[in-house]
């Protein structure tokens, strides 16, 4: 069982673990923080023992989960950048965002994952263990921001979706991602990907379980004649992946006052924070910005104040 399981690792009394679960959607603390297209995001903020097991029940039982090769978030060494590769050879782009992504994953979509991946986490499985692990990772009924199994789940729940999405592409010639709540559509042939995106409208229409809605406000064609913008990157028409110029020449400017010994504490984190950043995106840069200041930003000595 699960429940013993979880109870032996982290040396925690049965009657307590039940508690906790049955007592989780209270569990939390909510705050928000500033969206970058404007309002807020609400986050909730697991308590001490619930993040625990959240934290347990992701790097054991749930980890055997299936996750689609589609899926480019929330996956150890596969991020932005890999999704962008996928597309940027493409000359139309299709994104679709999906509205309120978390909240729309439910209670009865993660009973129902569990259900049908019962083998793989397990032979001993029983029933209580699975009403105990959808309430320790559900807030209320759905999954919630905050909680550190929702990005997992999220793939988890989707992977019908991405599969059925990833075959109906390919029967079209379109390469297909999703990253989070963004869905992209890629292409060489036009007039392909509007019927497309019908059909996608069409489909969730007849959904039960994820349902899910589509942010029409969001949603975005694009092609190799105007910038195309992927998951925060820039696709290029010369089909390269780029962080655009403004930004380049942002960390430019902070390059240069780190040079010259008049760059704040506060903007050498910032500073910092963007070299980590391009090592994963765009590699190129970070090599460029070494050669042409001299600096070497593998060097601990370089970020001392």
């Amino acid at each position: 069982m699960i429940v013993e399981q979880a109870a032996k690792r982290l040396a925690l009394p049965i009657p307590y673990l039940l508690k906790v679960a049955t007592t989780a959607s209270y569990r939390y603390k909510e705050y928000t923080i500033p969206k970058k297209s404007g309002g807020v995001r609400i986050i909730h903020h697991p308590a001490k023992e619930l993040k625990l097991l959240q934290g347990w029940l992701l790097h054991g039982p749930l980890a055997a989960l299936p996750v689609h090769d589609a899926a480019t978030a929330y996956r150890v060494g596969i991020g932005i950048r890999q999704n962008a590769e996928k597309h940027v050879s493409s000359d139309y782009i299709l994104r679709v965002d999906f509205q309120d992504f978390f909240p729309s994953l439910h209670d009865r979509d993660v009973a129902s994952v569990l259900e049908t991946n019962r083998r793989k986490m397990g032979d001993s499985i029983t029933d209580v263990d699975l009403f105990f692990i959808n309430r320790i990772v559900c807030r209320g009924s759905s999954l919630t921001i905050g909680a550190p199994t929702s990005p997992h789940l999220s793939n988890t729940i989707m992977f019908n979706f991405d599969t059925e999405w990833s075959e109906r592409a390919r029967a079209l010639d379109v390469t297909y991602t999703r990253y989070a709540d963004d869905l992209y559509f890629s292409t060489n042939h036009p007039n392909v990907l509007e019927n497309l995106l019908q059909e996608l409208r069409d489909y969730l229409r007849g959904q039960v379980s994820p349902t899910l809605r589509i942010n029409e406000r969001k949603t975005a064609f694009s092609s190799r004649k105007r910038r195309r913008l992927m998951a925060g990157l820039i696709l290029t028409s010369d089909r390269k992946i780029s962080i655009g110029r403004h930004r380049k020449r942002v960390i430019k400017g902070l390059v240069m006052k780190l040079m010259r010994q008049q760059l704040q504490a506060g903007d050498i984190g910032t500073l910092r924070g963007w070299v980590s950043y391009l090592a994963s995106v765009e590699p190129s840069f970070v090599f460029a910005l070494e050669r042409k200041y001299g600096v070497d930003f593998s060097d601990s000595k370089t970020w001392q104040t």
